[in-house]
């Protein structure tokens, strides 16, 4: 589960450079996130999204891991934009080391989920066992002020090799802020 709300943080910090309209100050709202069709995923999680207020929302779920995780699992994230017709795609994200991706975009974020999971120390690897994230709390205003305004699809995959082992979906919207018009 902690893998969800980490990809969740960064996600939304990686869509600022994903699309090509207006650019400037705005807020951040996750409309939703579930997880990918599994079939075949290695990483099952379960995970609900509560809102606590206009700047917070809550994450509850479960993550079993059969094996550590650790510098051996790569990430994709393809994002695209909704536009009338569907999900235009902007960009592919992805490293071969998800630890260092996470590291580069979201670390704190993924302390604070991994403490929140009972991962102790909170940073990776993260051995094999069953994990739980209750009344994690998700602050969007410690994500960043200034990016691309829209409505964004996020698709998260855990590579191994080349082999999709867990996927997250992801659909955020970054909200141009309204000057006031008495200003």
């Amino acid at each position: 589960m902690f893998k969800t709300c980490v990809i969740l943080g960064l996600a939304c910090v990686l869509l600022q450079v994903a699309a090509d309209d207006d650019f400037g100050p705005g807020t951040w709202k996750v409309h939703f996130i579930e997880k990918c069709d599994q079939h075949n995923h290695k990483f099952i999680f379960d995970i609900k999204q509560k809102k606590i207020n206009r700047t917070h929302d809550g994450f509850n779920g479960n993550l079993i891991l059969d094996e550590d995780f650790d510098e051996f699992f790569g990430v994709r994230i393809d994002i695209c934009k909704h536009v009338d017709g569907g999900c235009k795609q902007y960009q592919v994200l992805s490293d071969d080391c998800f630890i260092n991706f996470v590291n580069k975009y979201a670390e704190e974020n993924a302390k604070v989920a991994l403490t929140f999971a009972g991962v102790v120390p909170p940073e990776f690897p993260v051995h094999s066992g069953n994990y739980e994230l209750n009344d994690y709390i998700f602050d969007y205003s410690e994500l960043p002020s200034d990016g691309w305004y829209g409505y964004f699809c996020a698709k998260a995959f855990v590579l191994q090799g080349s082999e999709e082992v867990g996927c997250v979906e992801i659909h955020v919207e970054f909200i141009k802020i309204e000057e006031d018009e008495d200003d």
